[in-house]
């Protein structure tokens, strides 16, 4: 796994829990943020849910790449699904989606990444963890991060979001 440092502006995160960024962020890429996406940041803005995963998503498209945003496996997310499945393969996204446990603790799901980078010819793609401020990588997830990259064949890497000082 990789790890990165990226800051971002303390008035950008202020701006957004107060959902004066979501909408326009959406605007500005719609191919990447769903309307459903737009719903769930607006709905649960007030604590910061989903600023640093926005923001992160929005540095990589800046870069050229495109993005699939949380929730990609999920049936509620029918389109990036389907992109999901084109890039990772039915056993991807079977690896991706089966049941896990780590350390003797059962989970529902395996702990994916927040966010699938991919170039457009969809030969080259890697995850992304966001961990913003004090947040850590659980154990599971430290787990089956490199379990990801040995069966995929990819990079994860788990983007340390700060404020900017």
């Amino acid at each position: 796994m990789t790890e990165i440092l990226l800051s971002y502006p303390a008035v950008l995160l202020r701006n957004w829990k107060l959902g004066r960024v979501q909408r326009n962020w959406y605007l500005r890429d719609r191919a990447t943020f769903s309307e459903r996406d737009l719903s769930n940041a607006m709905g649960q803005c007030r604590k910061g849910f989903h600023f640093g995963e926005w923001f992160i998503a929005r540095h990589f498209l800046r870069q050229g790449y495109n993005v699939l945003t949380e929730k990609y496996l999920h049936s509620s997310r029918p389109e990036k699904q389907r992109k999901a499945k084109e890039i990772l393969g039915k056993a991807g996204v079977a690896f991706l989606t089966q049941r896990q446990s780590f350390g003797g603790s059962k989970l529902r799901k395996s702990p994916r990444p927040d966010l699938l980078v991919y170039e457009s010819n969809l030969k080259t793609f890697f995850f992304v963890e966001v961990k913003r401020d004090a947040d850590r990588l659980s154990r599971p997830q430290r787990l089956f991060f490199p379990t990801i990259e040995e069966k995929l064949r990819c990079e994860v890497i788990v983007v340390k979001l700060t404020v900017e000082k």
